[in-house]
């Protein structure tokens, strides 16, 4: 079974898509979804892009396992 999906901004156009696939006797289910709000996405996705961290959430990895192992060295370490 293969699936499509349409994007059909005129109404005439998806009547007569609608009305060939009666006549095919193809299944068909619809959905009107409203296109997201241009204004809102662009704040949300320029809101994340200028977000700025100073400092790594982690640090230096290295220096963080020297730390924790101190009571032995590490392989690369003699």
């Amino acid at each position: 079974m293969t699936e499509l999906t349409f994007q059909i901004e005129k109404p005439e156009d998806l009547s007569l898509l609608l009305s060939l696939a009666k006549r095919l006797h193809i299944p068909y289910s619809q959905s009107d979804a409203e296109a997201p709000a241009t204004e809102a996405r662009e704040e949300a996705i320029a809101y994340i892009l200028s977000y700025q961290n100073d400092q790594p959430s982690f640090g230096d990895a290295a220096e963080w396992q020297r730390q924790e192992r101190e009571e032995r060295p590490l392989t690369n370490e003699v």
